[in-house]
Order: C-alpha cells, then structure tokens, then sequence
C-alpha cells in the first residue's frame, strides 16, 4: 500500500482494512422525520427549532444497540454526526449547554458510542459539522470579523474537545466546512494530530489531509484513502416518508464496486426519534452481513483491481488469491479473460466448491458453474493464480480511442 497521508501507515493499513462502515445521522432533525436539513429547509427558527432539545429523550439502550448492528452486519468501524449542521451536539461540551447532556436526554451520546465501539471492536468515527445554522457569527459570515472570530474559537474548541475527552479517535469526518483559511483548519488539525497522533482526517475540511471523501456516487481518489458514503434509502436523518430502501443485492453491487475501485463504503443510518433504526433498514444490513461471513475475505483487507481493470470484472486481490463478484446470473458458460498468469484452481465461495475450468491463453472458461438461484446474493470465485497479477489487454478495446456520449 503507497497511499499519500499525514497519519501513521498503520493508520492508513487499518482504515484498508476496514472497507466497511456506518454512518449515523442523529440528532433533533429526527424528532420531525423529514429529514436532517429540515431546520434550513423549511426555515423553522431556531427560538422554535431548540425547544425540541426537551423532547429529545433516546432510548437506554439504542446507541449499544447501533453499534451490534454494525457488528453483526459486517461492518468494521463507525461515524456519528457529533454535531450536525444545526449546531445541536451530542455530547457534552463547555461552548454551549445546547447539547444532549445539559437538556432532556441527560445523557452523553458520543461518551456510549466511543465505549460501545471498543467493546465491539470497532473503529471510531466521529462527524463534526464545522458550519452551524444556531450560530450567530456563521450566519453573518466573515465580513463580521467579530462574530466570525467567535464562531471559529467555539468550533475550535469543541472539536479540541472531542479530542481530548473520549480517549483514542481512529476518524475524524468534517461535514459543512467553509473556506479552509476562514477558520484556520489547518491550525486546528494540527492541534488535532498533536492531540490524537493516529488519526486519519477527512480532506471534507478543504485542506489535504489523510481521506478524501465521495458523497452518494463511487468517484474513485487514485493514490489516495478515500470511501463514499451513501445512505439506506434516500434521506441521511430520519424520514418517516421515506421507504425507498436499498436492496441487499444493490449494497453488496455497492460494497464490491467500490472496494473494486479501492475504497470503503459507509452506508448510512437514520435512527427514530428513540433511537431505533428502522426493520426494513436492519434486515438489509443483517442479509448483507450475512453474505460477508462468506465472502468477507473478497472485501476486507484487499487490493482494488488487481489486473489493472483489464479483466473487466468487479475483482480484488489479496497475494496470489484473485476474487471475482459474479453479479446476475452467470452459469456454465461465463468466461473469464484478461488473466495473463497461470491459474491453478477456481473456489465458488459460498459452497466452497472447486470450480473445473479449462485455460486458453488469457481466457479462463467456467465448466462447472452452476446457475445462480433466484433468492441467491452475488456469488464470488476465488483464483489462485500463480505469481503477480497480470493483465492482457483486448486486442479490440483501446478505451482511448472511444469517445463517451
């Protein structure tokens, strides 16, 4: 791996490792359910958006319960929206008694999330919205020094708070950031990795720091970290209007392009107002869990498109082990080609079976390959190849010589 950061290589290894985590959206926005930019968008005030603080009351147990969700779904590490673009946070801060702790919850969101990740196991992301609709100096903008001046200090402030209170933060996702310069972004990562020497930073911030970022599209960052979050449905905080789910198979079609393409996916959830995600949520994580207990190890931990995407398949490597995601229904006939090395044997993953095969130059044609069940997820074959990978390209396709329309 010769990715280009500012964190320790380890840092960079474990979030390689990873490939697959979840996004939390939640916060007041949630107690409306239509959505976390509803304060902005239908311009509610925030004399009335911040009388819902009293009603804000999660359930016991639902930030634990979260976390057992992403661990049994597969996923290796997780981000909350600490404070989201309303400015409400969810853990306890000096700045503002607007927070979780001084209001009707009593409770400290980030302190259970950051004990419930160590205990699963998993890496801890937290989300932090530079940019804040309660904040008088970001609604004034630069141009009132002073105000300004103030919003940055308590932004400062807290983000060097969730630095310092809740022992080691592998992650730090900046949302809602203006210019780098106008806040000193680069001053306050440096506090930030002074204070947390193996933490990666999003480059969401504007500066270039250890993982860019793609937003709801698999744009790939070469040479970088990057992941792309997406959310289940079509809504980050909680909708109750919105039911447009995404399917198993379309978040495995997810994970595997994009771990294809070298990055994480961090698939989003938006908990009710009590904290419960939703069952057409969970039973979509849990199917999608359930297929990488079989096929985790094409995902987790591999290298992106091990033939230089000559081979025109979904594929990762691990060493001398080739992984292909079969997506639809591909039975005895598939053939596989671009593969310039000798292939010793052909593994279906989900049954384990050898697949017989027979080679010819660069093709690899599947003789046993069964037809795939209609209720079956993608299923993934394993090459194990002799040597480095390397790709034949076709005769016929010079990608350069092709204009898109």
């Amino acid at each position: 791996m010769n990715y280009k950061v500012k964190a320790p290589v380890k840092a960079a290894e474990k979030f390689n490792e990873w490939r697959y985590g979840m996004f939390i959206h939640y916060g007041l926005y949630s107690i409306i359910g239509r959505g976390e930019w509803v304060m902005c968008k239908e311009r509610i005030p925030i004399e009335e958006y911040s009388r819902l603080a009293e009603q804000f009351k999660p359930g016991k147990n639902c930030v634990k319960e979260w976390i057992a969700l992403a661990k049994r779904s597969g996923m290796k590490y997780a981000c909350l929206t600490a404070r989201h673009h309303d400015g409400f946070c969810l853990f306890d801060t000096a700045v503002t008694n607007y927070n979780s702790v001084k209001t009707a919850a009593g409770r400290d969101l980030v302190l259970e999330y950051v004990d419930a990740c160590r205990e699963a196991g998993l890496g801890i992301g937290i989300y932090y919205s530079v940019g804040s609709w309660e904040e008088p100096g970001f609604i004034a903008g630069p141009a009132d020094a002073e105000l300004w001046a103030q919003f940055v200090a308590k932004d400062h402030a807290q983000l060097k708070e969730l630095m310092s209170n809740y022992g080691r933060i592998d992650y730090l996702f900046y949302d809602g950031c203006p210019p780098p310069a106008t806040w000193d972004a680069a001053g306050i990562n440096a506090e930030i990795r002074r204070l947390q020497p193996d933490i990666l930073i999003s480059e969401r911030c504007g500066t270039e720091e250890d993982v860019a970022s793609s937003e709801g599209h698999c744009g790939a960052h070469p040479g970088k970290l990057w992941e792309s979050c997406y959310t289940l449905n079509d809504t980050w905080g909680y909708n109750r209007f919105d039911r447009n789910w995404k399917t198993s198979e379309g978040v495995i079609r997810l994970l595997t392009s994009l771990t294809h393409n070298g990055g994480n996916l961090l698939l989003n959830v938006g908990p009710a107002p009590d904290g419960t995600v939703q069952p057409e949520a969970s039973a979509v994580l849990e199917q999608v869990g359930e297929w990488l207990k079989i096929n985790g190890e094409a995902v987790y931990g591999t290298e992106p498109h091990p033939f230089n995407y000559i081979d025109q398949e979904i594929s990762t490597g691990k060493g001398n082990f080739i992984y292909i995601t079969l997506h639809g229904d591909f039975g005895p006939e598939r053939v596989i080609c671009g593969i310039g090395n000798k292939v010793r044997s052909v593994k279906l993953l989900n049954s384990g079976k050898m697949i017989a095969f027979r080679q010819q130059h660069d093709k690899i044609l599947l003789d046993g390959l069964e037809h795939k069940h209609p209720e079956e997820l993608p299923r993934v074959i394993r090459l194990d190849i002799e040597e480095a990978p390397q790709g034949i390209p076709n005769p016929v396709w010079r990608p350069e010589r092709f204009r898109v329309c």
